[in-house]
């Protein structure tokens, strides 16, 4: 199965693809100013796993309509649009899966919603005050354009082990995007201040960081999270979906852990 609908959420209609007919319920997210077209070779064999894989163009991004006040800066925000997507699609436990501003997205929800989450796995999203981005090029501040630089930055984001071709569609591919919603998501992520309320999260949570980007930058914010575990993916970078050609064996090897792991105490989240 493989739908495509749109949902009126907050007054504006939301673009979600639902592939699979298994009995739980997996929501992706994507990264900062792109879309769920991130998830395009990944759905299936999420949904091999017997998910119901639920991809979401967040508000003002793809193909779901803006806000009713424009471009969003509240990386909660997101997070109640991503929960009243699943108020109204999901079925059986839900899983969260996020890269990026997804990722924060995702440690966002489960921060306040563990109690209604099965597991969480949050991607390249570093929290920890100290995380800082420290890989990027000359080109990503000396071309002459907009797209140029998306371009070169994102290019400059992907791991060492990514074959040249596939680099090239993750950094064109960015080029679509909306400048003024990447750069209201980028705010978003600046203002969002998850640090204090990571000990909230009560739910199984697996924090992914690409060797290349963040590595072990990433490894305080997973280790603020109750029980969370924690892997940094040698000679892959910023987007793991797209770089790691297995990545549906690997979602599921990260969910077994997680299910073998101990159970961290449910709060009253």
């Amino acid at each position: 199965m493989h739908n495509a609908d749109y949902l009126e959420i907050d007054g504006r209609l939301g673009y979600v693809e639902v592939v699979g007919d298994g009995d739980d319920t997996l929501l992706c997210i994507h990264t900062a100013g792109q879309s769920g077209v991130q998830y395009r070779n990944n759905a299936k064999g999420l949904a091999a796993l017997g998910f119901r894989v639920v991809v979401v163009d967040l508000p003002g991004h793809g193909r779901s309509e803006p806000a009713v006040d424009g471009p969003i800066t509240s990386i909660p925000y997101y997070a109640d649009w991503c929960m009243k997507v699943l108020d109204q699609v999901a079925t059986g436990r839900r899983y969260l899966l996020g890269c990026s501003i997804g990722g924060r997205i995702v440690l966002e929800m489960a921060s306040r919603f563990s109690d209604s989450l099965e597991a969480v796995v949050a991607m390249e999203c570093p929290v920890a005050p100290t995380a800082a981005r420290t890989w990027r090029k000359p080109e990503d501040s000396s071309t002459p354009s907009v797209r140029d630089q998306t371009y070169y930055s994102n290019l400059s984001l992907i791991g060492s082990d990514v074959p040249a071709e596939t680099a090239e569609m993750i950094a064109t591919m960015h080029c679509r995007e909306d400048w003024h919603v990447t750069r209201s998501d980028l705010v978003a992520w600046g203002r969002h201040d998850l640090w204090s309320r990571l000990p909230d999260i009560s739910c199984p949570t697996y924090v992914i960081s690409g060797g290349d980007s963040f590595g072990e930058n990433l490894r305080p914010t997973a280790e603020r999270i109750p029980g969370a575990l924690f892997q940094s993916v040698k000679g892959i970078a910023h987007y793991p979906n797209q770089e790691m050609p297995d990545f549906a064996d690997a979602f599921k090897g990260w969910l077994e852990e997680l299910r073998q792991a101990p159970v961290p105490a449910r709060g009253g989240n």
